[in-house]
């Protein structure tokens, strides 16, 4: 298919790629926050990060000691939500009957009118073409519950353990230093390596 624009044919291709240009130029730039660990220097803060490692360990596997308790019992939640979910299905498969049947009828009643026999041997007008109707209604798609558990497990057993928060304030108690900046690592033409630090910024280490 052939578009104009400005006075000139561009193809699909071409509308295309300059579609996705166009958009990658209104993009904004994208941030991350970086960490870094500074040790302390003393042998005594040393043996104290050994303590903060230990107590980061056991949390985490608390936590997901935790996880793993509430997607074993999830199953009886999975069921509902997949229920509802087929109800829901059910619901919009008849609304899309109904309107498949206006769709055709609309359709017949338009084609007829132009298969009248005045037509017979001519060519059909040129707004006797499918694309001067409405695009035919789509089904709906129907759930999956592999999807609906991993959404469910995502909703009930995600927990925040404070972990990485714990272990960062015992590593500052060690004596070391945890120094955070926020850094552009997209679209960042114009814009200083460095942004701005935030008040509290998330942390790009391991653990909850």
């Amino acid at each position: 298919m052939m578009r104009i624009f400005n006075g000139l044919p561009v193809t699909g291709p071409a509308l295309l790629a300059g579609l996705a240009l166009l958009l990658a130029g209104c993009a904004g730039p994208r941030y991350a926050t970086e960490v870094r660990y500074v040790p302390p220097a003393t042998e005594a803060g040393q043996a104290c990060l050994k303590g903060c490692h230990t107590d980061m360990q056991a949390c985490q596997a608390d936590c997901q000691s935790r996880r793993q308790s509430c997607i074993a019992n999830i199953e009886p939640r999975v069921d509902a939500a997949f229920d509802q979910a087929l109800r829901q299905c059910e619901a919009e498969r008849r609304v899309y009957m109904r309107e498949r049947q206006y769709y055709q009828l609309d359709r017949t009643l338009s084609f007829g009118f132009y298969r009248h026999p005045f037509y017979y041997g001519y060519p059909d007008p040129f707004w006797y073409t499918d694309r001067y109707f409405d695009d035919p209604p789509v089904p709906p798609e129907a759930p999956s519950r592999a999807a609906i558990r991993e959404q469910v497990i995502d909703q009930e057993c995600s927990f925040e353990c404070g972990c990485q928060p714990a272990f960062d304030q015992c590593y500052v108690g060690c004596g070391g230093q945890v120094d955070r900046r926020v850094v552009c690592i997209e679209n960042c033409e114009g814009e200083a390596p460095v942004s701005r630090i935030p008040a509290r910024p998330a942390s790009t280490q391991g653990g909850d």
